[in-house]
């Protein structure tokens, strides 16, 4: 193989990385703009889809789903408490942990929330048809689990 052959072969995964992270830039300025009058960022509302789930969960799970650091993703907890979205408790088993929950001021905004992000969605794959979404979804979905099978072997 000439040296030129082997760039072309190794380009297709170094872009395919560059695009990813392109794109999920891109899904947060939508997401963002869309959301800026519900004083809530994209990392925010990602916080608390996962509480809407999942309640009550340890700032080390959230940050371990999310694959933040535990201080940005305190920072990003703090300023949603003092906003009032959710609440710190003691852990009843642990009182060195702190779960954190939602507050009733998020659950109105959960379906209009979701709502964009399928409108994200949307426009992200807007022209192609059932099959194409479908074996989009199949290789995401493989990326996805090859990557967190990545991470997780560390």
């Amino acid at each position: 193989m000439t040296e030129s052959s082997v760039s072309e072969l190794e380009m297709p995964e170094q872009h395919l990385t560059v695009m990813i992270h392109e794109m999920s830039l891109m899904v947060a300025r939508l997401f963002n703009r869309q959301v800026r009058e519900v004083g809530l960022t994209r990392t925010q509302w990602q916080v608390l889809y996962w509480l809407y789930h999942d309640d009550g969960q340890s700032q080390t799970a959230l940050a371990e789903q999310l694959s933040m650091a535990k201080p940005p993703l305190g920072r990003v907890v703090d300023r949603l408490e003092e906003e009032g979205w959710v609440v710190r408790k003691a852990d009843s088993g642990d009182r060195r942990v702190n779960l954190v929950y939602l507050t009733d001021k998020v659950r109105p905004l959960v379906a209009p929330l979701e709502r964009i992000v399928n409108d994200i969605g949307e426009v992200a794959m807007a022209g192609m048809s059932m099959r194409d979404r479908q074996k989009l979804d199949s290789l995401m979905r493989s990326v996805h689990a090859s990557l967190s099978a990545a991470l997780n072997e560390s």
